[in-house]
């Protein structure tokens, strides 16, 4: 592995390697996975944690927003991430309708990505609304990640998800959130699109992990969207995307080069064809 932090290599990554981590000061990087192939490639780079997200149902299915995908189409893409990996924690998030409704709507939703799918946690939106619900599947033995900040789940609350969240007076609700979170048995509290300031607030006022995404470099850890991270997706971006590929332009490239040879009658040549 290419990671700083030594990683078991003959189990799973665990909630309490994590926290480990976060004791010592080093930190963790997490990125979004649908399927086995690039569940497999993250894991031998070196990202510890893999979020099976809702951000699916844009990245994967087509929609506008996270809103319309099921709990169904999300532990499918959960099984293929579980398959293509042996060492990385997988996190399954929980979908809009899901959980909103109380406790045992998300235990039994949870229960699901564990039995079904194969995830090891869990994660869900929102703060202290939701700690009935975080009581109740940390309770139960489920690992579950909090989510603040920009919560795209909200979108039609929030207005549109390019607006930073947590500026002026809402950064205190956004910090005493997170510390009901904690209190509740999050393992880990997602920061989306807050202001750096914030990230190093709330980061120091929690033990648990805080993971960043767009919420500054003193976060615990740290997640992108891997479409986003490896420069498939594009037009307006976030501010903290940084694409550390143009996988885009290389599958273009590819594409175009196939679809000339077939064109041209040199796909395929006596190489690839059998006797």
């Amino acid at each position: 592995m290419t990671s700083e932090t030594a990683w078991p290599a003959d189990r799973r990554i665990t909630i309490r390697d994590l926290q480990a981590a976060t004791d010592r000061g080093e930190p963790w990087s997490m990125l979004t996975s649908y399927d086995t192939l690039t569940a497999g490639v993250f894991e031998q780079a070196g990202v510890a944690a893999l979020l099976v997200g809702d951000t699916s149902a844009e990245m994967v299915l087509g929609h506008h927003d996270t809103l319309p995908v099921t709990m169904d189409q999300l532990i499918s893409m959960v099984q293929s991430v579980v398959r293509g990996t042996k060492t990385a924690l997988v996190v399954a998030d929980l979908p809009f309708g899901s959980y909103q409704s109380g406790p045992q709507a998300a235990l039994a939703n949870a229960v699901r990505h564990l039995k079904e799918g194969g995830a090891q946690a869990v994660k869900l939106e929102g703060g202290r609304r939701v700690v009935p619900q975080v009581d109740t599947l940390t309770g139960a033995g489920i690992p579950v990640m909090g989510h603040l900040g920009l919560t795209p789940q909200s979108v039609n609350v929030l207005g549109g998800l390019r607006r930073v969240q947590g500026r002026g007076d809402a950064g205190e609700e956004l910090l005493a959130d997170a510390l009901a979170l904690e209190r509740a048995g999050a393992f880990a509290v997602v920061l989306e699109t807050v202001p750096a300031e914030l990230g190093r607030r709330v980061s120091d006022a929690l033990r648990i992990p805080t993971v960043g995404i767009g919420a500054g470099p003193d976060c615990d850890a740290q997640i992108l969207v891997w479409q986003d991270m490896a420069g498939l997706t594009t037009g307006r971006l976030p501010r903290f995307v940084k694409a550390y590929a143009d996988t885009r332009g290389g599958l273009l490239e590819a594409a175009s080069r196939y679809a000339a040879d077939v064109a041209a009658g040199r796909y395929p040549d006596a190489a690839h064809s059998y006797a």
